[in-house]
């Protein structure tokens, strides 16, 4: 991991009896890796790999919960809905991590409870690996969450950023689509260095009519760098 520290300016001047010193800390945050399984999706449509999600006609949402159940399918686990007259699957699927910044990068180790201001991100980036997907994985919303919160309905989880549609098959790299308020998200977690917070990683798996029920996995690294005031 690396991380570097660069004086911005110390200010020797004294007003009211007091000198400020600003110090600028750039760093690295700690990458996060979410792996999508589909062997571990309890909610994918009960069909065995290579089949294709079943036609059902329908003129209403609640329509498909009900004709669903002859196709063996349970609205609990696998929400459906009818956009264009025939019933899909929407299939939400999440992962998170946890990240402390006191323990994941050291050198903030010195500074237990201190706050970090003035929040930049100057990047993040993705990365996917091993992809075996047999289907296209959808934008991956990325959101921050106080520690305990791991669902992205929850109203303390904040999104943060967006991974863009993955291909099948693919490993391609590139940078996360940050949210207009990514900075201030972060920086609500910056207030105590020593805080721990979640990432999650949330995406909806549409499957439609006629196509594959996914099958296969895929791994998706997320970094950043961050530039904050000390």
């Amino acid at each position: 991991m690396r991380i570097s520290l660069r004086t911005a300016g110390v200010l020797g001047v004294v007003l009211f009896g007091c000198s400020l010193d600003i110090t600028r800390i750039t760093f690295d945050l700690p990458k996060q890796t979410y792996s999508f399984d589909t062997s571990m999706w309890a909610n994918l449509p009960p069909a065995a790999a290579g089949l294709s999600f079943p036609s059902i006609p329908c003129s209403s949402d609640a329509q498909c919960c009900t004709l669903g159940t002859a196709a063996s399918l349970d609205c609990n686990t696998t929400p459906l809905t009818c956009p264009a007259g025939t019933c899909e699957a929407d299939v939400p699927e999440s992962a998170y991590s946890a990240i402390n910044l006191a323990m994941q990068v050291p050198q903030l180790a010195t500074f237990p409870g201190h706050s970090l201001v003035k929040v930049s991100i100057s990047s993040i980036s993705y990365q996917v690996s091993d992809n075996t997907l047999n289907v296209d994985l959808p934008p991956i919303a990325i959101y921050l969450a106080p520690d305990g919160v791991t669902d992205v309905n929850d109203p303390s989880a904040m999104l943060f950023g967006t991974v863009p549609a993955i291909p099948a098959g693919t490993d391609p790299a590139g940078m996360v689509q940050k949210a207009p308020n990514a900075d201030a998200v972060l920086q609500m977690y910056t207030s105590n260095v020593s805080q721990t917070f979640n990432v999650i990683a949330h995406a909806i798996v549409v499957i439609a009519a006629g196509t594959p029920v996914p099958n296969g996995h895929v791994t998706v690294t997320i970094g950043g760098a961050v530039s904050a005031q000390l």
